[in-house]
């Protein structure tokens, strides 16, 4: 189970607790007055209430019983408290977790559960929670000005609704691509098998691109036969998850890698992880910077610049020089570099020619 969804897991847990919750409650029978003031008579010591007094005790528990979301919703908390609490702190959170899978996923995550996630997140974030926030907000602002005669603070605080209602809509419009990009790999990734995987005499053959669920079908095919002793790699890349699921199989079953035609990009990854690493003469390794097929934000350029330092150590491990690991990320996306079966023999990348 991976990290994320040990986090869903747990989220859906929480979730599920408070409803339950917050259901049983409502059928708790209610108080009488009589009742009442004898479960309040602690807060007033030595005499008996007066009917001001209870009625005044009667909504202060009554606005305790009622729900934290329900009470910013209709506008009930302090303007500071829906500022700076309900309004800022909940974005830098969902913000903070926005990121954090965002940097950590592609390299650790399943991607269509990812993508699935992110979209969920989304559509959650814009249908419930931002309405909520706003909704809430305004009516604090209000509220504000009517209890204390003041219209600064709400007018401006009002003004920043606006603009930021603005602010998310262009936001949505420039993410175009990312969102589509979510709904093809949460509902059409997994229908892209573009690849072959097969068995002959101990030895895996995969051929074609690294789409999702070549790994599975690599471990299975482990699996079921224990006597397997190596690879033989023909790709021009594919997902980089793949790459890496697959280059720990190879690792954890101590496999020999070939390259008989060519093994580009995400293929590397694999190729490079085998316990002797053969190429036929006339084979091509090929290397890139990672990207996706869509414009990056800058948060995406550093993730992928994270998981290019993370495969370089990888190389360094598999006692590749330091030469070659300075050079194989330098060629733009859109290109390849091809290094020479000489550079390739001589920086420690390659063991020996295969027939």
């Amino acid at each position: 189970m991976t990290n994320l969804e040990i986090f869903v897991i747990i989220f859906c847990a929480l979730i599920g607790y408070f409803s339950v919750s917050k259901f049983l409650n409502r059928n708790n029978k209610e108080f009488t007055e009589e009742e009442f003031k004898q479960e309040t008579k602690s807060y007033l010591p030595g005499r008996t209430m007066s009917l001001e007094e209870f009625e005044a005790a009667k909504q202060i528990f009554e606005e305790n019983k009622r729900s934290y979301f329900k009470t910013h919703w209709r506008g009930e908390h302090s303007l500071s408290k829906s500022f700076w609490v309900n309004f800022v702190v909940v974005n830098v959170i969902i913000l903070l977790v926005g990121a954090y899978w965002g940097f950590v996923g592609p390299r650790t995550e399943d991607p269509v559960f990812l993508a699935r996630f992110y979209l969920a997140f989304t559509v959650v974030g814009y249908v419930i929670v931002y309405p909520w926030q706003v909704v809430g907000l305004w009516r604090s602002a209000s509220r504000y000005s009517f209890e204390r005669n003041k219209r600064f603070w709400p007018r401006l605080i009002k003004l920043f609704i606006i603009l930021g209602a603005f602010s998310s809509i262009a936001q949505i419009s420039e993410d175009k691509a990312l969102y589509e990009e979510l709904y093809f790999n949460s509902f059409n990734l997994s229908k892209k098998q573009s690849y072959d995987v097969y068995i002959k005499d101990n030895r895996i053959y995969l051929s074609g691109v690294l789409d999702y669920g070549i790994s599975d079908q690599v471990e299975e095919l482990i699996d079921k036969n224990p006597k397997v002793n190596s690879i033989a790699l023909n790709s021009i890349g594919g997902l980089i998850y793949e790459g890496s699921e697959i280059s720990d199989l190879i690792l954890l079953n101590s496999l020999d890698t070939f390259a008989f035609n060519q093994c580009l990009s995400a293929c590397t990854i694999a190729f490079i992880s085998g316990n002797k690493r053969y190429i036929a003469k006339g084979a091509k390794l090929g290397f890139h910077q990672y990207s996706y097929e869509r414009p990056q934000s800058q948060l995406e350029k550093i993730a992928l610049s994270n998981l290019q330092n993370e495969d370089a150590f990888l190389f360094r491990k598999r006692g590749v020089n330091e030469k070659f690991i300075q050079i194989m990320f330098q060629a733009s996306p859109e290109e390849m570099w091809y290094p020479t079966d000489q550079e390739l023999f001589n920086y420690g990348v390659v063991t020996s020619y295969t027939n």
